[in-house]
């Protein structure tokens, strides 16, 4: 039990999705890494994309902007979502998308039965719907918020209240699962306790030191350890 008779009043689990229940690192990572590259002319490395996440930057097309800038870059906004969806979703979602993979069990959703599980990503709602979809996991959530559904995305609060309020529940008696610091940002905004996931690909002292530098008191290897700590 890691934060002690604490997690016995939980009653909701929140997700991130990006990171948490799907492995991005060959799907979103790899479309912020292409749409710089393809603006900037030259040839990035994924440690370059890791630099602009650990800042805190959780929307992906933010952070392809931002890695475009700082290469000396001044693109429209509109100009790069355009070439970031082009690499994402490719002509009908055979594009990076369909390389991602799921990173929760069937197994890991049905043993949290006894809690009220959602969802608030950054994703737009039709990304995060197919993504829950292809790996059947979306009935096992009551409730999900995406980026169409807050006017302020992570670390804002926003999206997390709202699910507080539709699942009838109070911040000390829930946890937002995520992966990297506009989670934990977000969570502590909304008084929401914080589990941190490492993500497939990141080096993982590393950031279990940068999530426990924001708050963090958790910090787990895999997302489906969390049936040990509730």
């Amino acid at each position: 039990m890691i934060i002690n008779n604490k997690m016995k009043k939980i009653k909701a689990i929140i997700f991130d999705i990006d990171g948490v229940l799907v492995d991005v690192s060959e799907s979103y990572r790899v479309a912020i890494k292409k749409t710089a590259e393809f603006f900037l002319g030259k040839i990035l490395s994924m440690d370059d994309v890791d630099a602009i996440k650990n800042k805190g930057i959780n929307n992906d097309w933010d952070a392809a902007e931002m890695l475009i800038q700082e290469g000396g870059g001044d693109f429209r906004k509109k100009v790069i979502i355009k070439k970031f969806q082009e690499h994402y979703l490719g002509r009908e979602f055979d594009g990076l998308i369909s390389k991602e993979k799921g990173l929760i069990k069937e197994d890991t959703l049905k043993k949290l039965k006894n809690y009220k599980l959602a969802i608030f990503t950054g994703r737009p709602k039709m990304e995060a719907k197919f993504a829950l979809k292809r790996l059947g996991i979306e009935k096992y959530f009551e409730y999900i918020v995406c980026m169409e559904d807050v006017k302020e995305e992570k670390p804002y609060p926003e999206g997390l209240l709202k699910i507080l309020k539709k699942l009838n529940v109070s911040s000390d008696k829930t946890i937002y699962v995520g992966d990297n610091i506009a989670d934990v940002r977000a969570s502590k905004n909304a008084k929401v306790n914080f589990i941190g996931v490492v993500p497939p690909g990141a080096d993982k002292a590393y950031t279990k030191d940068l999530l426990k530098s924001e708050g963090a008191k958790v910090v787990i290897d895999n997302v489906n350890e969390i049936v040990n700590e509730v």
